[in-house]
């Protein structure tokens, strides 16, 4: 029996309309859809008139989720992997099943979507040659500002997310490791209330502040210390 296939599906930030037609084509063709909260993925399906049954796998599933993925793989069954939101792999725990299906030889074939950290990256007006990625870091303040002490030694554009209820946290002790440096802040990125701040960090923290904390934010620095104009 030919094994099943593996497919990394990039799904919408937000706006359900930014998904590929391709993607689309993807989910119909699979026997299972591999998501991390299935209303959230269901919801999508939906709005596409896509009726596969889904399987939920998180950062909390016991090994056997993944046992059991990779049997279904093995029997020849194809599974669309996705997160809640973007690419997959990005911050959430689907790389414990691409190691699994790397081991057991199984095809695996990226299909290529929304990205948070690339949307962040060309709305923040800096130019991208390179860039470092580290996603959500600790939410313990003492732990992330000596993580931040170390990444401050890096010449480079730096790209964090973060959660609202942590983000305004998060930029003070930014400040208190970087200074006052130039960044660019996403939040609610392609929804009804998308905005971008950019400018140094005190004036983009006064900037949340006023507008009021909500969504789920994409902080870009340029450590690179490029000034706005």
């Amino acid at each position: 029996m030919n094994k099943g296939k593996l497919y990394l599906v990039s799904t919408p930030i937000g706006n359900l309309a930014d998904i590929t037609y391709r993607a689309v084509e993807i989910l119909k063709s699979v026997d299972y859809v591999v998501c991390e909260d299935t209303r959230v993925t269901k919801k999508l399906l939906n709005h596409y008139n896509i009726s596969k049954p889904c399987i939920s796998f998180h950062s909390k599933s016991s090994p056997s989720v993944a046992k059991k993925l990779i049997s279904l793989l093995g029997n020849g069954k194809s599974l669309a992997l996705v997160s809640d939101s973007g690419t997959p792999l990005i911050s959430d725990p689907g790389c414990i099943l691409t190691r699994e299906a790397v081991k057991e030889g199984i095809e695996i074939y990226p299909i290529p979507g929304p990205s948070a950290v690339h949307s962040a990256l060309v709305a923040s007006g800096f130019c991208i040659s390179s860039y470092s990625f580290y996603g959500f870091i600790s939410p313990k303040s003492s732990r992330r500002k000596i993580k931040l002490q170390k990444l401050k030694r890096e010449n480079s554009i730096i790209v964090f997310y973060e959660s609202p209820h942590r983000i305004l946290k998060f930029l003070k002790d930014l400040h208190e490791i970087f200074g006052n440096i130039n960044v660019s802040v996403s939040k609610e990125m392609t929804k009804v209330h998308e905005r971008t701040y950019r400018g140094n960090l005190e004036d983009v923290i006064n900037q949340i502040i006023s507008d009021g904390v909500k969504g789920e934010y994409t902080i870009v620095v340029n450590n690179r210390q490029v000034n706005f104009r």
